[in-house]
């Protein structure tokens, strides 16, 4: 609530909810974008981190199917709870040391390892194993540049996720009287009568109209 003074001495405190939130989603991020460079070589061009969505960039072009196996991958090296290893190598080791980096980097370097997936520079926060980041969740690809845009959810923020569309489907399930793996089924259901009904009643309205032009 105000300026410090130069030398103050002052107290700290992490909001630990906040921190935790950001290390799932910093964690799986990589995790993911490891899996995708393994199995296709694309890099991870760009990376956001808002408070509701987070986005990973790549200069390549995948498919919906391509991406929910890396889904699947992700989440088994999140169940087998992998160890995640940092350190900083001299700059000799570094040389050869295989790792994914934006750029090219000399001096001090911090390294993040998930054993058997990835490999990466990086000074972000992370968790301590892979089984802390709880889930991965893929929720959209699309077209983005030169290349694609990924977006999706690690963690808490994957569970709230899915419980408010779980939510919405449940209205929409009670709406139907439908089973909630059949709403898709009854929205298509819905929108044939409802063309029906439009297509009956513009006929109506010509007969109508001809009569009162008569």
């Amino acid at each position: 609530d105000r300026e410090l003074s130069v030398g103050e001495e002052v107290t700290g405190r992490i909001d630990w909810e906040a921190r935790f939130s950001n290390m799932q989603q910093h964690s799986g991020e990589q995790i993911v974008s490891g899996l995708i460079h393994s199995a296709y070589g694309d890099d991870n061009v760009g990376f956001h981190m808002g408070r509701e969505e987070m986005t990973i960039e790549l200069n390549g072009h995948m498919s919906w199917e391509e991406l929910m196996e890396i889904e699947e991958k992700a989440n088994r090296a999140v169940w087998d709870n992998i160890p995640l290893k940092i350190t900083y190598p001299s700059e000799e080791e570094l040389e050869k040391l295989d790792y994914r980096s934006k750029k090219e980097l000399s001096g001090q370097v911090r390294i993040v390892e998930v054993p058997g997936v990835d490999t990466c520079a990086c000074c972000g926060t992370h968790v301590a194993s892979a089984g802390q980041v709880g889930l991965v969740k893929l929720l959209s690809v699309q077209k983005f540049r030169e290349g694609v845009r990924v977006e999706l959810l690690c963690g808490g923020r994957a569970l709230s996720y899915l419980d408010r569309v779980l939510g919405q489907n449940r209205r929409i399930s009670n709406l139907l009287s439908a089973k909630p793996f059949e709403t898709a089924g009854g929205v298509e259901r819905l929108l044939g009568e409802n063309q029906d009904l439009k297509t009956r009643l513009a006929r109506m309205e010509e007969a109508r109209f001809a009569q009162l032009a008569d």
